[in-house]
């Protein structure tokens, strides 16, 4: 009895234990999502006041190369990431980092109509191409009430993101939309139909264990805020056995007390069958 409710609250423990790991990765990626998109705003604040673009977006006939050389020079100042000139309906009218985006018509996208109903840099993301971008959308105005276009400044979500997420707390993760796996950190490839599995049947932030080729894997499901329609989902795995292997010590302790109640009791039953045979006649 005392070893199968040790073993019951062993259980529960690794149990907790992994939904804690997955807890402590949603946060830790939310935090670092949260600053990177703080950031993007800060920047497209700084960036929209550039006298060089304001002027020649305020000219009439200006063609896409010349904003896109000085969306470049100025990139240079962030090193990472894009910029992008919307037009006041919200086409992409010139680009610097961001060649699959040049062209697009993302007028419908949510991000879009939250800036253009704004006064001051707002925040959203894209899932464009199988990629999620984090971005600050800021109105560019030159002496209109009216913004003239809107300045975008962007990061994507990218493997350098998971791996550091990975690495920082354990956990194994992954970005998807509906059941279509993105990006995933490790690059572990017996995680890849862990992770299309949980993409494709979990639907909510609570903690689930999976079976998958005959191992064990606590995971969940983090929906992405800030991003739209698309609705990207951020995948969080955990293998049983690493969890459990830390427990290992003291599952084998849970028979110790059993046993020295066994040979106790063995060695009371061989002392008095010698007690027995002593006083035999």
């Amino acid at each position: 009895m005392w070893s199968l409710v040790g073993l019951r609250q062993l259980t529960s423990s690794i149990a907790r234990e992994n939904t804690e790991h997955l807890e402590h990765a949603r946060k830790t990626f939310e935090s670092m999502r949260s600053r990177t998109l703080e950031n993007l705003r800060a920047h497209a604040r700084v960036m929209v006041e550039d006298p060089r673009l304001k002027s020649t977006l305020a000219t009439d006939g200006v063609d896409e190369a010349t904003v896109a050389d000085i969306l470049g020079d100025i990139g240079k100042l962030r090193r990472t990431g894009f910029l992008i000139v919307l037009t006041p309906e919200g086409r992409v009218f010139a680009e610097a980092g961001a060649a699959e985006l040049r062209g697009l018509d993302l007028s419908g996208s949510s991000a879009v109509k939250k800036a253009q109903g704004a006064s001051d840099a707002t925040v959203g993301s894209w899932v464009i191409g199988g990629k999620i971008f984090d971005l600050s959308l800021m109105p560019v105005r030159f002496g209109t009430a009216a913004p003239i276009s809107y300045l975008v400044v962007g990061q994507a979500v990218d493997q350098e993101l998971l791996n550091s997420l990975a690495d920082q707390t354990g956990v194994a993760v992954a970005t998807a939309t509906a059941s279509t796996i993105m990006l995933s950190a490790p690059p572990d490839e017996a995680l890849k139909p862990v992770f299309t599995l949980v993409a494709g049947q979990a639907e909510s932030s609570q903690s689930r264990l999976f079976e998958v080729n005959g191992e064990s894997y606590v995971a969940a499901i983090a929906e992405l805020e800030e991003s739209g329609q698309s609705r990207p989902r951020l995948v969080l795995v955990q293998p049983v056995a690493r969890t459990a292997a830390s427990f290992s010590t003291i599952k084998w302790m849970l028979f110790i007390p059993p046993i020295l109640v066994l040979i106790a009791v063995l060695f009371a039953m061989t002392a008095n069958r010698r007690i027995v045979v002593v006083r035999q006649p």
